[in-house]
């Protein structure tokens, strides 16, 4: 349940910006591009390691500010709450959608 709510957290703050580039074939080119430091054509384990730990922690700081509603610089555990319980929420709305 843990990792559902993270990877819902992290899916929700990164939609944003896939919908900028609504042309797949594009983002395709971009990131492949930005993963492929060197420019050799292909993406290497390390290149690929780097990427996702630079995006990991962008993703991670944007859930932070989402968590952190009175921008205090930290998550009281009533923030978490309520941004865990609206998550559940939204969860629960769209299984139940899917269940019909």
């Amino acid at each position: 349940m843990k990792k559902a709510i993270l990877t819902a957290a992290a899916i929700l703050a990164a939609c944003p910006a896939w919908a900028q580039n609504a042309d797949p074939a594009l983002l395709i080119r971009e990131q492949f591009a930005k993963i492929d430091t060197n420019g050799d054509g292909e993406i290497s384990q390390e290149e690929f390691l780097a990427y996702k730990q630079e995006e990991t922690k962008k993703v991670t700081a944007k859930i932070f500010e989402k968590l952190d509603t009175d921008k205090s610089g930290g998550i009281s555990e009533e923030e978490y709450a309520q941004t865990v319980n609206t998550i559940l929420s939204q969860l629960k709305k769209l299984s139940a959608g899917l269940a019909q």
